[in-house]
């Protein structure tokens, strides 16, 4: 039996093919590193570099061990791989069990320890020819005698016989000369033999173990064929068995697939089904709830109009009642005519008295109540005519509403049915794609491995295979077998692969003309989903108009239900006490005087006149004597006594029998008294002087009214002629008639402000016209004045609901007023005004320096020169082209708040700057002729200039509210106020159409041209960011004041509440600083100074946030938070003015911090360029 020829594969030594340590390691190193070696001895450097070698080999050795696992493992990978590829390329069989596996191991186990024990055994060989030849070469010393034979046997080979056993002595040992041996030692022989017999015991030993493992090894490749054979029979039916169980699980992976499509389809459509449940649940919520809100507002309706019935029944039982009275009435009137036939008799005077007796007893009871509840009783039904039409204009439109959605519903049901149907499509088409691309997989995972690449696989693994193990020679058999297997299934896969082929060819076509119909499937899918979304979007806007015009109708419901509440609740009855002074006498009530119902006695006394000096002046007489007449609603003139003196005490007193209705109580609460007073000259007379006596307060409280008029001068321009004093009373209170009334006025005024004509609604803007313009370039500014919220009165009338109207003058127009909104602190205006103005200078001059002033005023105020509020609007953004729009607030002459008025600006057209057409030179002689005219007219006037206040209402006469006139005066500051007399009665007649054209009329007071050099600061808004002063509890309001160099600080008016983070307060604060020459020299030598010296600390406008502390704690003291500063020689640098700008905050504790945003306009450019064009010299120098 020959041996391997790597059986000493493991003994030889191995090149080392890693890096050198020393010589071939070709490693960078530093200076440090040398310096390192050079400190290690040599001793110590060449021990570790033995010990890294002997590591590095047996590192080797083990790399060698562990790479033989791997190819071993690796063989047996592949051998399973090919066993298993067979069995599939066969159509099944049973697999290889367990044991066979087990088997093969043991066998190889088997043959590396016949390997490993051959090994063994050849050294051992080596060992004993080495020990042999030692023993030799010791045995046999050359000595002199070596050629002379022995005679005795001693059993030693001779000389011959070694050289003839030692062929081939080994390398490296040294041979003597034949004439140096000599004769070993009899103990060295002995121990020669010795070892030779344990050598030859334990050759035989290891014979014998090789012989009984060549026999074991026989017996084991008989079993490994047998097993073999058994393992092919089994494989075989292990195939079969594989091949069905594949069948079936194919056809029950077909059918679960089958099941798994349809479960999916079934929950898609079970998902859309549910949303488009939840979808139209969400719809039918809405509709549920808009139904809900159109019930109660129908509900609403009909409580309402089931209390118009009420009052209706009752207003008729109240004419019932009343007609018995009047049948009640003729017995009293039988009882007068007989009192008349007694009272012929009397004097003259007494028939007077009959005679004005007979006139009120026909003024009271000629207008029957008929007419009036009548015309209530038209009124309402009117009203619920009109009610009834819109509950019915509703139903319509819900109806229609329904109808629309029923068959927007059914469009959508179709849509979806046909989405569902194509989805169907689009799925099974999906399905059958996923089935082709599933066999693609197959196929191609089919023809993965390559038939040359397994080949060569193949031989390289028996190559391997026949350098180890040289003598298994039994394997090539097995090996032939496996290769002509191999071809067979070589063959039978490459005709596979070109039936695949052939498959695939046919399936890619397929799957091109699947891909060609589900492009079309998409596309008609495509083109029906924009059309279903065409059709939603136009249900959707469709829906949101209906919910727009259902908001606009709720909006109208609550705003009718807030006049409801507002007359219902709105006017409350106060009580107070009778002004009763000490020094009256008690009045007795006349029993004499008998009182039906719905009457009473108004008594009007007048008390004492108060001549003034220029009266007594003008009067001549030391002593005159006078004597006052008036004339009440509809009863003859009355006349006081005639007294001398310059203060004549009167004490007469008239009583009027009046029956208290809505006609009295209108003229008492519109109207007045005119009181005449005449001077007596003998027997004849002159009306000296006049004025008007008011009634209105005595609605608002009970017992005696004491009042005090002033007279104005008939004759000698006497504005101040004295002061009357007189006072009033109802005998018998009335209080719960006069508070119908004022409701039923209050209704009135909502009803005629509500239920408008459509042509009255829709009607064109009042418009002002202009006078005596010839400049085309015309623009129309719309003032809107929208409403007024939370009015209150003057603090002697805090309980009272005032009567607003609103009055402001814009440009050169004359003044415009609103209607007036009887008993109301919210009122609705809706007035609405065009103004045509001409773009040119004057107007934007206008527009940039001034604001337009809204003046609030309560027409049952009787008092000169108040008002409820008054507010003044920057102009300067309708200068930009903007417009403005907003709720400002409204401050009376104290600075206190009073409400808030919502108003809207805007032009028309586009507002355009004037062009400036004329040159410079004949700008600056229109300037000079301007100011010559000026001084002219102020020489003419007095030298006191007049300051412009607030417009004062006159009084007024009238039968309509709307009929009201108000005048913007200038007076002096030692004037008093005085009353202007009306003299005649304006009465419309309800065919006449009453259309207001305002003209521009010379102004009285001459125009005085404003300086052109001025410094304007306008402070409009402040907002404030997330800081501690926006988290401050305690900082309620802010009011910002304006502090530049040694200038008066300014702030603004009123105090605002703290804004919330992010959001604005506007304050539309406006001031003027003039830096003329002619009249502000000091100014304009500080503003050359800063200048000169812009580095100056108080150089800039300082602009500061204060905080106000609240009215019930006005002792604390303001406090600075923020601070900013706007620089003038930065504008002046510039060349640019700082127009509605934001600027930063900062807060006055932390230094640095920013708090929020100011936003202001300052415009100094031009005064300061005229200064420095003034100073040229001393400023350049």
């Amino acid at each position: 039996m020959s041996s391997p020829t790597d059986e000493t594969a493991g003994d030889l030594p191995v090149k080392d093919t890693g890096p050198r340590l020393l010589g071939g390691l070709k490693v960078p190193w530093n200076s440090k590193s040398r310096q390192l070696v050079s400190r290690v001895s040599r001793e110590e450097l060449e021990d570790r570099f033995l010990r890294l070698h002997e590591e590095n080999i047996a590192l080797k050795q083990h790399a060698c061990k562990q790479e033989d696992k791997i190819k071993r493992m690796a063989t047996k990978l592949i051998r399973l791989v090919n066993d298993k590829k067979r069995c599939e390329r066969i159509g099944g069989g049973p697999k290889r069990q367990g044991r066979d596996v087990e088997l093969e191991e043991t066998i190889e186990q088997l043959q590396e320890r016949v390997h490993e024990l051959e090994k063994q055994n050849e050294g051992l060989r080596n060992k004993l020819i080495s020990a042999k030849q030692q023993l030799q070469f010791q045995g046999h010393r050359h000595t002199p005698y070596n050629h002379v034979q022995s005679r005795v046997n001693t059993g030693r080979r001779k000389v011959n016989e070694i050289s003839g056993f030692q062929e081939s002595p080994r390398k490296g040992t040294k041979l003597q000369d034949a004439e140096r041996a000599g004769t070993p030692q009899a103990s060295i022989t002995g121990v020669k033999q010795r070892l030779l017999q344990e050598a030859r015991e334990e050759i035989k030993a290891l014979e014998s173990l090789v012989e009984t493992q060549r026999d074991q090894i026989l017996d084991l490749e008989h079993t490994a064929e047998v097993l073999k054979t058994q393992m092919r029979r089994k494989e075989n039916e292990h195939e079969a068995s594989l091949l069905q169980l594949r069948e079936q699980q194919a056809t029950d992976q077909r059918s679960n697939i089958r099941e798994n499509v349809e479960l999916i389809k079934l929950n898609k459509q079970l998902m859309e089904k549910s949303n488009a449940l939840t979808v139209m649940e969400g719809k039918y919520i809405q509709l549920q709830e808009k139904q809900r809100h159109l019930k109660a507002s129908h509900d609403a309706l009909l409580a309402n109009g089931d209390e118009l019935n009420l009052q209706l029944k009752e207003h008729r039982l109240k004419c019932f009642s009343l007609e018995k009275q009047l049948q009640s009435k003729s017995f009293v009137e039988k009882k007068v005519g007989e009192l008349q036939d007694k009272i012929n008799d009397l004097e003259r005077e007494k028939e007077l008295l009959k005679e004005n007796y007979d006139k009120l007893y026909n003024s009271a009871f000629s207008v029957t109540h008929e007419e009036q509840w009548k015309l209530k009783e038209q009124q309402l039904k009117l009203q619920i005519a009109q009610l009834e039409t819109a509950l019915k204009s509703d139903l319509a439109d819900k109806n229609e509403i329904l109808d629309r959605l029923k068959v927007e519903r059914d469009q959508t049901e179709k849509l979806t049915q046909e989405n569902k149907e194509l989805q169907l499509r689009y799925l099974e088409h999906k399905q059958q794609l996923d089935e082709l691309k599933n066999h693609m997989k197959f196929f191609s995972k089919e023809s993965e491995i390559d038939m040359t690449e397994f080949s060569e696989a193949l031989m390289l693994i028996k190559s391997r295979k026949e350098q180890k193990s040289g003598q298994l020679s039994f394997l090539e058999k097995v090996d032939g077998d496996i290769n002509k297997d191999l071809e067979k299934s070589i063959r039978e896969l490459q005709a596979t692969h070109a039936e695949t082929v052939q498959e695939l060819e046919k399936t890619r076509n397929m799957l091109i003309m699947q891909h060609k119909i589900n492009k079309d499937y998409q596309m008609e899918v495509e083109a029906v989903s924009q059309k279903l979304e065409s059709f939603q979007q136009d249900y959707d806007l469709k829906i949101k108009q209906y919910v727009h015009l259902l908001d606009i109708r709720a909006a109208r419901i609550r705003k009718l239900e807030a006049q409801l509440k507002d007359i219902a609740y709105g006017t409350k009855q106060y009580r107070f006490k009778p002004e009763i002074m000490p020094d009256d006498p008690v009045d007795e009530f006349n029993e004499a005087v008998h009182l039906e119902r719905g009457e009473n006695l108004f008594e009007i006394h007048i008390s004492k006149l108060t001549l003034s000096s220029e009266a007594i002046q003008a009067s001549g007489d030391q002593e005159p004597s006078t004597f006052c007449t008036y004339a009440f609603y509809d009863f003859e003139l009355q006349t006081t006594p005639v007294v001398s003196g310059l203060h004549p005490v009167y004490n007469f007193t008239s009583q009027y029998l009046v029956h208290v209705n809505d006609f009295f109580l209108q003229y008492i609460q519109k109207n007045g008294v005119t009181l005449e007073v005449h001077q007596a000259y003998s027997t004849d007379y002159e009306t000296v002087a006049a004025c008007q006596l008011r009634f209105h307060e005595i609605l608002e409280k009970n017992g005696r009214i004491f009042g005090a008029a002033n007279l104005v001068g008939i004759k000698g321009d006497i504005p101040h002629y004295g002061t009357i004093e007189y006072w009033v009373r109802l005998r018998v209170p009335m209080d719960q008639a006069i508070r119908l009334y004022r409701e039923r006025a209050k209704a009135l005024g909502y009803i005629t402000s509500n239920f408008k004509r459509p042509e009255q609604m829709h009607q064109i803007p009042k418009t002002a016209y202009l006078s005596l313009t010839s400049d085309d370039n015309l623009n129309e500014l719309h003032i809107t004045i929208k409403c007024c919220s939370n009015l209150k009165s003057g603090a002697t009338k805090s309980h009272v609901q005032p009567n607003p109207y609103v009055v402001y003058k814009f440009f050169d127009f004359a003044d415009h007023d609103t209607a007036i909104i009887p008993n109301s602190n919210d009122p609705q205006f809706d007035d609405h005004m065009c103004f045509p103005v001409p773009m040119n200078t004057n107007l934007d001059r206008y527009l940039k320096s001034e604001s337009l002033s809204f003046y609030v005023f309560d027409d049952s105020d009787t008092q000169q020169n108040t008002y409820i509020g008054k507010v003044d609007v920057p102009l300067i953004s309708l200068a930009h082209d903007r417009y403005i729009s907003g709720i400002f607030e409204l401050t009376d002459h104290k600075k206190h708040h009073t409400g808030t008025i919502e108003v809207v600006l805007k032009w028309k057209f586009t507002y355009l700057l004037p062009s400036s057409s004329a040159a410079p030179e004949d700008l600056t002689n229109v300037i000079k002729k301007e100011e010559s005219e000026a001084d002219k007219k102020l020489h003419r006037t007095s030298s006191v200039t007049t300051p412009v206040v607030a417009p004062i209402p006159k009084p007024r006469q009238r039968t309509i509210p709307a009929d009201k006139k108000v005048s913007f005066v200038d007076v002096t500051p030692h004037q008093d106020s005085m009353s202007i007399l009306d003299e005649g009665v304006q009465k419309a007649s309800p065919e006449m159409k009453v259309t207001k054209k305002l003209q521009v009329k010379a102004p009285f007071v001459p125009d005085i041209p404003e300086p052109s050099e001025k410094i304007r600061i306008e402070i409009i808004a402040l907002s404030l960011n997330d800081s501690r002063v926006a988290m401050d509890d305690t900082i309620q309001r802010l009011f910002v004041e304006c502090r530049f160099y040694n200038f008066p600080a300014e702030e603004t008016p009123v105090s605002l509440p703290k804004p919330k983070s992010g959001q604005w307060v506007y304050y539309n604060y406006s001031n003027v600083l003039y830096v003329d020459k002619e009249t502000n020299q000091a100014r304009r030598e500080s503003l050359k100074t800063i200048l000169q010296r812009p580095e100056m600390p108080n150089g800039s406008m300082r602009f500061t946030v204060v905080s106000d502390p609240p009215e019930d704690e006005q002792d604390l003291e303001c406090e600075d938070i923020g601070i900013s500063h706007v620089n003038l020689i930065e504008i002046f640098q510039k060349k640019k003015d700082i127009i509605e700008e934001n600027i930063d905050v900062f807060d006055v504790q932390v230094d640095g911090e920013v708090i929020g945003k100011l936003r202001i306009t300052v415009e100094a450019l031009h005064a300061l360029c005229s200064i420095y064009e003034e100073y040229r010299d001393e400023l350049e120098t």
